[in-house]
């Protein structure tokens, strides 16, 4: 009996050997799947500044941004001296920068036997104003402020 199983096995696994096998083969599907990419909407707001049109106004706002005038001709006041120059372009130069800062800018050109070109600050009708004046400023400014009758 033995050798009947024995012999039964075998022939199992010599038949199972002989008969082709044919794999099964599962048909793989690839799907595309298109992804469409949406920017973000940029949101640009645009924030336009109020703009005053009442004149005096738009006088202090010049104001605050500073401004350079340049005086012709004595007028008998007094003003506070920043600093002097042989050039006048270094006297503008100079000038500028210190409208920057939101100062007006007084440029007094050369007169009688000077040829220095002054900045000054501030005009006064007095010279006790103007030494008020000196005394405020001189803090402020690390060059020596003085003042000048033009």
């Amino acid at each position: 009996m033995l050798l009947l199983l024995f012999a039964s096995v075998i022939g199992i696994t010599l038949l199972s050997m002989t008969e082709e096998h044919k794999p099964t083969i599962k048909a793989e599907v690839k799907k595309e799947v298109k992804k469409e990419i949406i920017p973000e909407p940029v949101i640009e707001e645009v924030i336009e500044p109020e703009i005053k049109t009442d004149p005096p106004d738009l006088e202090s706002a010049l104001k605050a941004i500073g401004a350079i005038s340049v005086k012709g001709q004595p007028l008998d006041k007094y003003y506070l001296i920043v600093a002097s120059f042989l050039d006048n372009d270094l006297a503008f130069d100079y000038a500028e920068k210190l409208i920057l800062s939101g100062s007006n800018v007084i440029i007094i050109p050369p007169f009688s036997a000077s040829k220095l070109t002054r900045v000054a600050l501030l005009e006064y009708e007095t010279l006790d104003k103007a030494n008020i004046g000196l005394d405020k400023y001189k803090d402020e400014f690390d060059e020596q402020l003085w003042v000048l009758k033009y």
